[in-house]
């Protein structure tokens, strides 16, 4: 059996203006796993994620805590806990804390590998 415990996991902060944690909680680099990558993002109140996309990956959020927005290619919704977002490959995504509290927000990849670029980092330019 593969598992992770978050408070285990040492996060990768990355800098301002896209002040945020993310936490990579399993990957095949990490835990063996084969067709996906799962982790954590975690924005402060008045944070945001930087406006990315992924070539060839799909991306799932699942809102676990906190309130926000999310912007996928021209749409922005607002987003709590228990709202799951699809992220197609080549759209660009955001999110955006505009709350009182952290937003913590699981993501998943299919297939795994953007996510390497946070593995053994401990903070910098994401």
């Amino acid at each position: 059996m593969e598992y992770s415990i978050e408070s285990q996991v040492e996060g990768f902060k990355a800098l301002p203006p896209y002040k945020r944690t993310l936490k990579v909680l399993m990957c095949p680099q990490v835990n063996h796993t084969k067709n996906l990558s799962l982790g954590l993002t975690i924005l402060e109140p008045g944070s945001t994620s930087s406006p990315h996309s992924h070539g060839t990956e799909d991306e799932i959020w699942f809102v676990l805590s906190g309130t926000g927005q999310a912007k996928v290619g021209e749409e922005t919704i607002q987003i709590a806990e228990g709202t799951a977002i699809y992220c197609p490959p080549g759209q660009s995504h955001q999110l955006i804390n505009n709350g009182k509290e952290d937003l913590r927000v699981l993501w998943a990849f299919s297939p795994p590998g953007f996510e390497t670029k946070y593995l053994g980092r401990k903070g910098g330019e994401a």
